[in-house]
């Protein structure tokens, strides 16, 4: 392991060591563990949760959504970002939704998914609505900066399109692609749970949160927390992996 990979990770142990006693100050300061409590209450209840069967359905449950969703929002963020950089219409046609699906709050899209879907369903449709137009503009914008000469010349020299996607379009649009992909994951994460909490299908994280919440388990709600951002980090994380080591690279 090299020297600076090894003082990055003890950076970052340090940087972590100094949050949990920071919240451990402030679970002292607040003096009431229902509003805060300690971080390591919270981790010995994060252990208890995690003997549970049902904290793993929980997890597998939402995990699918967030991957159905994700996925979802890529195909069609994918497919109209390559439609709207080649005809001007289809760009300027999209442009009014495009804006209204970043300007309207999440809360506003679960309330009409509640009345449109069932509650399994709810989660996956908010999350392609919102996910969708984070895809869809960093990769039109990825589209809109390639480098057109390298186009004309691989076309003057007729170069197989194999090659010329590959060479060519892909190490300008990776890092496009790579910041779609982590930033959706993060927006999935937090909507997905967010619908639900008011869509209340049989295994979620969402209502995992809200049962902790109305029997004021706040360790436990502070434990799913932690579980949140977890998993959030981990993908992204892989995300990040797949384009260093992966098939993907330039």
């Amino acid at each position: 392991m090299k020297l600076s990979t090894m003082h990055a990770k003890w950076q970052k142990g340090f940087v972590l060591c100094i949050w949990i006693v920071i919240w451990e100050l402030v679970y002292l300061g607040v003096g009431k563990a229902v509003l805060v409590p300690s971080p390591f209450d919270t981790i010995k209840t994060l252990g208890q949760m995690m003997m549970q069967p049902s904290f793993y359905r929980h997890i597998v449950a939402t995990f699918g959504r967030v991957l159905a969703g994700v996925g979802l929002s890529l195909s069609l963020g994918f497919a109209l970002a390559g439609f709207s950089y080649k005809v001007a219409f289809i760009e300027r046609f999209l442009k009014p939704m495009v804006a209204l699906m970043k300007a309207t709050p999440i809360m506003a899209i679960i309330i009409l998914a509640l009345l449109w879907f069932q509650s399994n369903e709810v989660p996956i449709f908010v999350c392609i609505l919102m996910c969708y137009p984070i895809v869809y503009t960093n990769l039109l914008t990825g589209l809109s900066a390639l480098d057109l000469e390298l186009k004309e010349m691989s076309q003057f020299y007729k170069v197989n399109k194999w090659i010329v996607l590959r060479k060519c379009y892909w190490p300008q649009l990776r890092h496009y692609v790579q910041a779609s992909l982590q930033l959706g994951l993060g927006m999935a994460w937090k909507v997905v749970i967010a619908a639900e909490v008011l869509a209340l299908p049989k295994y979620a994280i969402g209502d995992a949160l809200l049962s902790a919440k109305l029997y004021i388990e706040t360790t436990k709600v502070f434990a799913w927390i932690i579980v949140i951002v977890g998993l959030s980090q981990l993908c992204e994380s892989m995300v990040d992996l797949l384009f260093k080591r992966g098939a993907w690279r330039d």
